[in-house]
């Protein structure tokens, strides 16, 4: 049972009551008296300016007086409307009218209503207060008679349609706030995706209905009393505002709102349904990333994975949360309306969900691509869907879609072409940027992460249309984004992580408070900056302007960040395209003399042997057992006739030397 489904509930409840109440309120003399739309009241009948005998007006007192035998005294006092069968007020409500007499008297301050009339309810009942004077006084006195105001009649006239129109209204937004209690309390116990969105439905026509309803009877309410006592006023009659069917009204109408702003998490994904989003990998960047753009986007979310603590946690998790931390603080997201599938057990249904997808994306790391290649494949083969399914790599790589591609045209099951594949798939090249910190222990599916982002996709590869994504920017040529980023970010982030682990320091905030870590840091970014900016025309400016936010971003001690995460996988981050020897190659390829990048391989050569990192133990037995040329070979990319090959197989001898 879940606390926010506890409070849906209730504010569902509080929504169907109040509108209950407003729409039965004084449906019965003993029911809720006081909850009127508005009371007339002509206890003080004949007190107004027509009746005025001091300036010698008696004719219409005379008139009076013949026709009802009674006395000039008993008219001029408190009794005309007893005289003329009238009560003293008559009270509006939905479904009928009330009448009775005030206690002690018309005149006493906070005079009680004694209700001793209600009329039988009855649908698009209109409250037509001159056919019910007019039915009660005697058969020889006349609404003339009594000087009653034509203009009240036109009033009453023209709220009739309004008053039948709020009626209808009432009764759809009490249908639907009934309906979406059952939705709520069924949620309490149990959850859903298909649950969840026809309760927002159902929540947000109450509201909306409710509203409107509540609108027409503010109107009905003040366009009647005020007519009646602006009009009413020369004859003595007067006309309340009804203060408590206005709570009660707008109260339902304040409870259905409450119930949707609750719900706003669940607005994009579980109601404005934008399709089916495949993602492979339920890790940080996976649920904490990507996954937080999808949901808002309105996708339905399926993970692919193979750790089944981890398929398990998000399947029987309805929600987790994402806490993006910036200079301006805290902002907490909840994700909702995603789903995982283990491929390991389940392969089939990850096949059939891909064909029916519309996206699909990963965040696994390079050296996994070869690994999903396969069912992707297989899941577009069996696709039937007009629209070719997107397919976005969102790897710390350069073209890893198109890597992805690759691995996924070697996969393509028999009887299906590459031509065919090109057909029922299109793909986009991706640079993502956000940092995902350590996380807490025992945070389980919730995720830390920045507020900075920057999820640049190209959209050259999809001809029939780039997938809608909320906060993706769509480029026409991603290299130069990529390669600022990979330059530039990783390139920082690596260059601290790889000192700071040889300085033995903790945290990436500890490596930048460092005077010569930072020193390193801001030596290699000039590097890659005049790379940056010669090849891609982004001026020295903008690009200082980059690297201060980076180095600012890297930094923030809210986002405590360790070099042994940061800087694992040293193979791949020493791989011919990457942030290091990346950059460097290129440079030298220009005839610029490349060294502070080159101190950063080194520090990642000597990243050796970390608990936990594989690539990290690989690197240590290829530098012990092959010689520096081929080693250097190896793990760079690098041939001999590389201007760059020789300065890096320099360093790669010095760790080789220093390891003897």
């Amino acid at each position: 049972m879940r606390f926010s489904a506890v409070l849906s509930f209730v504010g569902a409840i509080a929504a169907l009551a109040l509108s209950l109440l407003s729409l039965f309120a004084g449906s019965s003399r003993s029911f809720l008296q006081n909850g009127d739309i508005l009371t007339l009241n002509v206890s003080r009948l004949g007190h107004g300016s027509a009746f005025n005998i001091s300036d010698g007006d008696d004719g219409l007192l005379n008139t009076l007086v013949n026709v009802l035998e009674v006395t000039l005294d008993d008219i001029t006092g408190t009794e005309l409307a007893g005289a003329l069968n009238l009560t003293d007020f008559y009270s509006a409500h939905i479904l009928n009218y009330c009448d009775g007499y005030f206690e002690p008297n018309g005149t006493a301050q906070d005079a009680a209503k004694n209700t001793t009339f209600c009329s039988g309810k009855k649908a698009l009942f209109h409250f037509n207060v001159t056919d019910i004077i007019s039915n009660s006084l005697p058969d020889q006195i006349t609404l003339s008679d009594i000087q009653w105001p034509d203009e009240i009649e036109d009033a009453s006239k023209a709220v009739r349609v309004a008053s039948s129109v709020m009626f209808v209204f009432y009764i759809i937004g009490i249908a639907s706030a009934g309906l979406a209690t059952i939705a709520a309390l069924v949620a309490v116990f149990a959850a859903g995706r298909l649950s969840a969105g026809v309760d927002f439905l159902l929540n947000i026509i109450a509201f909306l209905t409710l509203g409107i309803a509540s609108a027409i009877a503010t109107v009905v309410m003040v366009k009647g009393a005020n007519a009646i006592n602006t009009y009413g006023q020369q004859i003595g009659i007067s006309a309340t505002k009804g203060v408590t069917f206005l709570g009660l009204t707008w109260g339902a109408t304040a409870a259905a709102l409450y119930r949707s702003s609750a719900q706003r998490p669940l607005i994009p994904t579980a109601f404005i349904m934008v399709g089916t989003a495949v993602h492979f990998g339920g890790g940080n960047i996976g649920r904490g990333f990507i996954a937080e753009l999808l949901h808002e986007t309105g996708y339905e979310v399926v993970f692919i994975d193979v750790v089944d603590d981890l398929i398990n946690a998000i399947n029987e998790t309805k929600e987790y949360t994402i806490t993006t931390i910036g200079n301006e603080g805290r902002t907490v997201k909840k994700i909702t309306n995603y789903r995982a599938i283990n491929s390991r057990q389940h392969l089939d249904e990850v096949i059939d969900t891909i064909a029916g997808a519309d996206l699909v994306t990963c965040a696994v790391g390079p050296n996994v691509l070869r690994f999903i290649g396969k069912p992707i494949a297989e899941g577009i083969a069996k696709r039937t869907a007009s629209k070719p399914l997107a397919v976005i790599a969102c790897e710390n790589m350069i073209n890893a879609t198109d890597a992805l591609k690759e691995h996924i045209v070697k996969a393509i099951p028999d009887g299906f072409t590459e031509a065919e594949l090109n057909k029922k798939s299109e793909y986009g090249n991706s640079a993502i940027d956000r940092i995902v910190p350590t996380q807490p222990p025992n945070s389980g599916l919730n995720v830390i992460i920045e507020t900075f982002y920057e999820w640049c996709v190209e959209t050259s590869g999809f001809k029939s249309g780039h997938p809608e994504i909320k906060g993706v920017h769509w480029v026409q040529d991603l290299e130069p984004y990529i390669e600022r980023k990979l330059f530039t970010v990783n390139t920082a982030h690596a260059t601290a992580a790889y000192f700071a682990y040889q300085k033995g320091l903790k945290t990436i905030h500890e490596a930048l408070a460092d005077a010569e870590i930072k020193q390193e840091v801001e030596n290699a970014l000039k590097e890659t900056a005049y790379l940056i900016t010669t090849k891609h025309g982004i001026s020295p400016e903008e690009q200082q302007t980059y690297v201060n936010t980076i180095v600012e971003r890297i930094s923030n001690p809210h986002l405590e960040d360790v070099p042994v995460r940061v800087g694992r996988a040293p193979l791949r981050k020493l791989g011919r395209k990457e942030r290091f020897i990346g950059p460097a190659s290129q440079l030298a390829e220009q005839g610029y003399d490349v060294q502070h990048l080159l101190r950063g391989v080194e520090q990642a050569l000597r990243f050796q042997n970390v608990e936990g990192d594989e690539e990290s133990q690989e690197l240590a037995q290829i530098l012990k057992t092959l010689p520096a040329d081929e080693a250097t070979t190896k793990i760079t990319g690098l041939t001999k006739d590389h201007p760059l090959y020789p300065k890096v197989l320099e360093r790669v001898q010095k760790v080789q030397g220093d390891s003897k």
